[in-house]
């Protein structure tokens, strides 16, 4: 007698999908640009307090390009798990 197939279209019971993990460059980008702005604050004051326009100083427009790369690394990094999740939504059907 030969073996015979499940059909096509019957669910997978044992494959489950796991939710989408920030990549180690998510991190590493991040992690780094907070190091660094440690290490500038508490090493050189000076710098970070150096007058850029009016009130504004060094150190708040690092504060300000630190936040903006958070945001633009997490906007990538969510829109890669929504394509991710879509693709394999798409593969179920």
């Amino acid at each position: 007698m030969a073996h015979q197939h499940a059909p096509p279209h019957t669910p997978r019971f044992h494959q489950r999908t796991r939710p989408h993990r920030p990549s180690r460059s998510f991190a590493l980008v991040n992690g780094l640009t907070f190091v660094v702005h440690l290490l500038l604050a508490c090493a050189a004051e000076d710098l970070l307090a150096t007058r850029v326009a009016g009130q504004i100083n060094l150190g708040v427009v690092a504060v300000l390009a630190q936040g903006s790369l958070l945001l633009w690394t997490a906007a990538r990094y969510d829109r890669a798990a929504h394509e991710e999740a879509a693709y394999e939504s798409a593969e179920e059907r």
